[in-house]
């Protein structure tokens, strides 16, 4: 473990072994005669003599040894029945949650060869975090697309018009990959922190279009479509933009911090903010306008063969 890339090496480790070494062979220099042989023996092989360990956890300098040792004494002998070792990395790149799980994956591999033999186990107190991060990707399509299922469903059940509910869940699906997108060309990895600021943002990006899709299905189809957006955009357009300006200042407060987690979530929200505008706003009307051009040339084409 002393081995792996980063490590503090001796230094950063906390093995008792050593100090109760250390503190066998000092005894057995300072009282050689009431020693034994067998006690001798054992030190020469580099071994340590269990029985002293009591003795060893009550010298003052060795007190602290006692929160990572546990034994029990039977038959006048001392049982050590379990003990923890601690090391220490290093490096800018632990940073980065995807490098901590690197790190966690090396000690795993390193302690699995000797798991069966001495019963090892590793703990991290990032290792509930980092565990998840394999997971991220699968997590994140699954969010996704059950998000866009639910808003389908509800966009049919409310609007009952496929056409509409088609446009207003493309537009949802393409703020969601805009979002994922932008993330990954700043640099930003798929941590825990960033996939939980994902599946909130993920939920505002619904609510801005799904306004926008309501409003133009419930307005008066007699009137042309310009009329139709005209009286969407006029009606839901400014509050829209209020919506993002308001919630958008109110996570800008975030940054004034140097926590990793608020400037994480800063970065999704605004980005989800600024998209859920220009998809609203510019492109969800400019394919309503499309649909309905494309619908009226087809039914231009096909009102001669009726009439026959």
């Amino acid at each position: 473990m002393e081995h792996l890339n980063g490590s503090w090496g001796a230094l950063g480790t906390n093995y008792f072994i050593r100090d109760f070494v250390d503190f066998q062979k000092a005894m057995v220099e300072e009282e050689e005669a009431e020693g034994g042989e067998e006690e001798k023996s054992i030190v020469k092989r580099g071994g340590v003599d269990v029985n002293n360990l009591p003795m060893f956890l009550e010298w003052p300098e060795y007190l602290f040894w006692k929160g990572f040792v546990q034994y029990h004494s039977e038959s006048n002998k001392t049982v050590l029945d379990r003990f923890f070792i601690t090391f220490a990395i290093h490096g800018n790149n632990l940073q980065s949650w995807p490098a901590r799980g690197d790190a966690l994956r090396e000690w795993r591999k390193v302690v699995d060869k000797y798991s069966s033999e001495f019963g090892l186990s590793v703990f991290s107190d990032d290792g509930i975090y980092v565990d998840l991060i394999e997971n991220m990707p699968t997590d994140a399509w699954q969010s996704a697309v059950a998000t866009l299922a639910c808003m389908a469903f509800i966009c049919f059940v409310f609007m009952y018009d496929v056409p509409t509910v088609i446009v207003a869940t493309s537009i949802i699906a393409s703020i969601m990959t805009g979002i994922l997108g932008i993330l990954s060309l700043t640099g930003t990895d798929l941590d825990p922190i960033v996939m939980s600021a994902l599946i909130i943002s993920i939920g505002f990006s619904v609510d801005i279009p799904a306004h926008i899709s309501y409003h133009y299905h419930t307005s008066s189809s007699e009137n042309g479509i310009r009329e139709r957006l005209h009286q969407t955009l006029s009606s839901v357009g400014f509050p829209a933009l209020q919506a993002s300006v308001s919630t958008s200042l109110c996570v800008l407060s975030l940054k004034f911090t140097s926590i990793y987690m608020s400037n994480a979530f800063v970065k999704t929200m605004i980005t989800c903010m600024i998209l859920c505008v220009f998809h609203a706003l510019v492109l969800l009307p400019s394919l309503f306008a499309i649909f309905h051009r494309l619908f009226s040339l087809c039914c231009v084409k096909t009102s001669p063969i009726e009439t026959k």
